[in-house]
């Protein structure tokens, strides 16, 4: 189960998670995702993953994805701070490759 709370308020837009980001909840959140960019692609957004208990292969995957796309990753607990991390280096890793460094 995962509850996504949207909050679309200038100068951001967050999405609160809470609970499992596995299964079917991670094409929730794209779908989510996915409409809210289409509204309005500039606004800067954040997920907030500190209620987040536990991510699957899939949703670590859109996670990395949404980073790509400029999404900023907020993360609280060991497990999901690790899991950041990662998609946080791998993006790094991908932006150096890209600028010939």
């Amino acid at each position: 189960m995962l509850r996504i709370t949207i909050h679309d308020r200038a100068p951001m837009t967050s999405f609160v998670l809470e609970g499992k980001l596995v299964g079917p909840w991670v094409r929730e959140l794209k779908q989510c995702w996915q409409a809210t960019v289409a509204n309005d692609p500039s606004t800067p957004m954040l997920v907030d993953l500190a209620a987040v208990t536990f991510v699957d292969h899939d949703g670590q995957a859109l996670l990395k994805q949404m980073r790509h796309q400029g999404v900023r990753l907020l993360s609280h607990g060991v497990l999901i701070d690790a899991i950041v991390a990662d998609i946080e280096a791998a993006e790094t890793k991908r932006e150096e490759i890209a600028s010939g460094c």
